[in-house]
């Protein structure tokens, strides 16, 4: 597979994985649970890439150079994302009977697991586990937020490489842009006038 397929097929499966997982919080339960999972496994995999230097997978150690300003900044942000999507992950792990959700312990009928899950809920929850459920809440919307600057930094600055990240759009733009050459003769409109389109990046 091409490099960048790699690094785009990876970058929309932690994307779509993430945004189940937050818009499952309240009522998915075990499917958050088991996206909370994949989450980790994602981590890990863009830590390795990192650390080995796969081929595609830009570093993400920011390069603070001369003319490298815009390069450091998305790097940042990609750091900070990393962090802050590592913290939602261990605060919700930390909530999380995993043991169970994974089926280490040993197998029980299903009204006696519900009995204690209640007595469980009702009883025995420690006082730090709500505290640990704001830090949860709070890393998984900061989480959303960087998102949202890492999107309209590209945009701004990175727009070939922001369009190239999603399969079509690039190749959408290139076809937009040369539908307004030729429509803008037509229009009379001078050609410079449509120099300014970004085409996507090859």
């Amino acid at each position: 597979m091409n490099p960048f397929n790699r690094v785009r097929w990876f970058h929309g499966l932690f994307v779509l994985a993430f945004l189940l997982a937050y818009f499952t919080g309240d009522e998915g339960e075990r499917l958050h649970v088991w996206l909370g999972y994949s989450l980790v496994a994602f981590l890990v995999i863009r830590l390795f890439t990192t650390l080995v230097k796969v081929k595609g997978f830009p570093p993400l150690s920011p390069t603070f150079r001369p003319g490298m300003a815009v390069s450091a900044v998305s790097r940042s942000l990609v750091v900070a994302l990393l962090l802050a999507i590592s913290v939602t992950v261990a605060t919700g792990l930390t909530m999380v009977d995993n043991a169970r959700v994974l089926g280490i312990t040993a197998a029980a009928p299903a009204n006696v697991v519900a009995a204690a899950d209640e007595e469980w809920a009702e009883s025995t929850i420690p006082p730090w586990l709500e505290q640990v459920e704001d830090i949860h809440e709070l890393a998984a919307n900061t989480t959303l937020t960087l998102a949202g600057l890492h999107v309209g930094f590209l945009l701004a600055f990175r727009r070939r490489f922001a369009l190239n990240m999603i399969p079509g759009l690039a190749n959408l733009a290139q076809c937009c842009s040369g539908l307004a050459a030729k429509i803008a003769p037509m229009a009379g409109i001078s050609s410079s006038a449509t120099k300014g389109t970004i085409l996507p990046e090859r």
